[in-house]
């Protein structure tokens, strides 16, 4: 056949194709609908970016200082030491009174520990938080209490306590806003650790006097100072340590929970528990004020105002040595 003969029987086909579709369609029957488009791909939301690690901005400012050093090392060293925030009897011998009372309260409910303390060593934590000014001097009396009936029964003791340097973060937040506030900062206040009675020689009612004093008592980070206390007892020949903390509340440091995270101090400190219980060199405890501990410490005891403070610690001490 010739080429134009092709060409015209091709389209004749192509022309029967066409006819048959439209007879089909009038039929009722139907095409083939297109196939939809690809989906999209599935968008997963970004993952959470996790918490910046515990820090510290700067520890340049941070001081460890004795009882009898403590109102020098504020009066040298608190950039703001204003007692406003939290009020307190102002009059020394109305707290002294306060302190002695409590004492002689705390020991006439304590009954000397039965067991034999002479491997232990006990230290005890006390936050100096600004909720804790007021009750102060009752607490340590009842803390003299409870140090003097632990060494009558062998044990080496130590009182400890923990605060910062004055409010609004001292020189370290100084120091970042200089800096340019950079995001994100960590810990950024200036710490103190105060020693008030060494395992060296008895604990005396001179020893604790201090703490009956007026604006010693500030913000409170209790994860470093349990970290601190730590290497206070691994420093000590003891085969038997342990660490009570006493507390009255959550951690907070107001420039430090400004500028991280509402948890950062809070998770800090469940976080330093637990890593201290997992290398099992110290037994931890802690006794709240006022205050349910349970969580993050596992051994614990709770007070109601100051009460049964001193009973409170020597009972967790027989716990923590079980």
């Amino acid at each position: 056949m010739s080429l134009p003969g092709l060409l015209g029987a091709g389209a004749l086909l192509l022309l029967a194709i066409l006819a048959c579709i439209g007879i089909s369609r009038a039929k009722g029957g139907k095409a083939h609908a297109p196939l939809p488009a690809r989906p999209p791909a599935p968008r997963y939301p970004d993952p959470t970016p996790a918490a910046p690690a515990y820090r510290a901005y700067t520890t340049e400012f941070d001081v460890e200082c004795s009882g009898k050093e403590l109102g020098r090392v504020l009066a040298w060293k608190a950039l703001n030491r204003s007692s406003s925030r939290n009020p307190v009897p102002l009059d020394p011998a109305e707290r002294r009174g306060q302190f002695d009372a409590a004492y002689a309260e705390a020991a006439a409910d304590l009954t000397r520990p039965e067991s034999d303390l002479s491997d232990t060593v006990v230290l005890l934590l006390l936050d100096q938080s600004g909720s804790m000014a007021e009750r102060m001097p009752r607490v340590a009396g009842a803390l003299l209490a409870a140090l003097k009936s632990l060494e009558a029964a062998g044990a080496s003791t130590l009182l400890a306590g923990f605060t910062t340097v004055g409010w609004k973060g001292g020189r370290a937040r100084q120091k970042w806003l200089k800096a340019g506030r950079p995001r994100n900062p960590g810990r950024l206040c200036d710490l103190l650790h105060v020693v008030y009675s060494a395992p060296e020689e008895a604990t005396t009612r001179a020893h604790l006097l201090p703490l009956a004093g007026r604006a010693i008592c500030f913000e409170n980070v209790d994860g470093e100072a349990i970290l601190w206390a730590e290497q206070q007892l691994l420093a000590l020949p003891h085969s038997r340590r342990c660490l009570v903390v006493i507390s009255d509340g959550a951690p907070v440091d107001d420039s430090t929970l400004t500028e991280n995270s509402a948890d950062f101090l809070w998770n800090h400190l469940v976080d330093t528990v637990a890593d201290l219980g997992a290398r099992g060199q110290i037994a931890l405890g802690g006794v709240g004020i006022d205050h349910d501990v349970a969580r993050p410490y596992l051994v614990t005891r709770q007070v109601s105002g100051d009460g049964g403070l001193a009973v409170a610690i020597n009972a967790i001490v027989a716990e923590l040595r079980d």
